[in-house]
C-alpha cells in the first residue's frame, strides 16, 4: 500500500512545519511513520519547499523512515486534492493508496481500519468521528455507504478525519481530475473528500468506519497544536 501524508500545508502561515509537533517524546512525524509500518509499502510526504529549505523537514522524514519519499512543493497549491496529484509519480495505479492529512492526526490502530474496509469489499473508506461543526468535511449515510460527500458544509454527523483510503490510486487519480474538470471546488480550493462523489457517479462502494473523537486531535490552529503537545497519546 502506499501511503501519501499530505504535510504541504500549515495553520495561517505559522511555522515551523506541523510534523515537527511534539508528543510525549516523539514527533508527529514519527507518531505517522510508527502508526503505517504495518500496512505501508512506500510513505511519500509531500512538504513544502520552504520548509525543506528553513526546517531541513526532507532530512527528518529520512531519519523518521530512510525509504520514505519526499515531494517538494513549491508554493500553494489549489487545494489538498492538487497536491496530492503533484505526487502521482509516486503513485501506483494498481496498489492501495491511503492519503492522510498532515493537520489532523487519528490515534487508532491504523491496519485494523484498513482490514475492515477490505473485509466489506469496499472501493474507499473513509474514518469519521462525530461532529456537526463546518470546518469540516461530512459524508451521508445510506444503507451503510456514503451517498454525498461536502465540504465545510455540514450535511451528517459524519465528520472525516483525515484519512482516506483507495482501494487503487487509479481510483484516486482519475476521481481527482474528474472532480477538477466538474470544477467541484469550495472557495476555489479542491478537496480530497469530493473526490468521493466523483466515486459515487461511477457506482463504486464507499464505507465509513467510525471511531470515539477522542481518538481524532485536529492541528487546525495555534491552540489545537497547544493541545496535542500536552495531551497524552497511547
Amino acid at each position: 500500500m502506499i501511503v501519501l501524508v499530505l504535510g504541504a500545508g500549515a495553520p495561517n502561515g505559522e511555522v515551523p512545519p506541523l510534523l515537527l509537533l511534539e508528543n510525549g517524546g516523539m514527533l508527529l512525524v514519527e507518531r505517522l511513520v510508527q502508526a503505517c509500518a504495518p500496512i505501508v509499502s512506500h510513505l511519500v510526504f509531500a512538504a513544502r519547499a520552504e520548509d525543506i529549505l528553513r526546517h531541513r523537514i526532507d532530512r527528518v522524514i529520512a531519519l523518521a523512515a530512510p525509504d520514505a519519499t519526499v515531494v517538494a512543493i513549491n508554493g500553494d497549491t489549489a487545494g489538498a486534492a492538487c497536491t496530492a496529484l503533484l505526487c502521482v509519480q509516486e503513485i501506483a495505479p494498481d496498489q492501495e493508496l491511503l492519503i492522510l492529512s498532515g493537520n489532523e492526526f487519528v490515534d487508532v490502530d491504523f491496519s485494523a481500519v484498513i482490514a475492515d474496509f477490505r473485509a466489506r469489499r469496499l472501493d474507499a473508506g473513509v474514518v469519521v468521528f462525530a461532529s456537526i461543526h463546518p470546518r469540516y468535511a461530512h459524508v451521508r449515510l445510506e444503507a451503510g455507504l456514503v451517498v454525498e460527500a461536502a465540504e465545510k458544509h455540514p450535511i451528517s454527523r459524519h465528520a472525516s478525519a483525515g484519512f482516506t483510503w483507495y482501494r487503487t490510486g487509479a481510483d484516486f487519480i482519475t476521481a481527482a481530475q474528474d472532480m477538477i474538470r466538474a470544477d467541484d471546488h469550495v472557495d476555489g480550493r479542491f478537496f480530497i473528500s469530493l473526490t468521493l462523489n466523483q466515486l459515487i457517479l461511477a457506482g463504486r462502494r464507499i464505507g465509513v468506519h467510525a471511531i470515539e473523537p477522542g481518538h481524532y486531535h485536529p492541528l487546525k490552529s495555534l491552540q489545537q497544536m497547544a493541545v496535542f503537545e500536552t495531551e497524552a497519546l497511547t
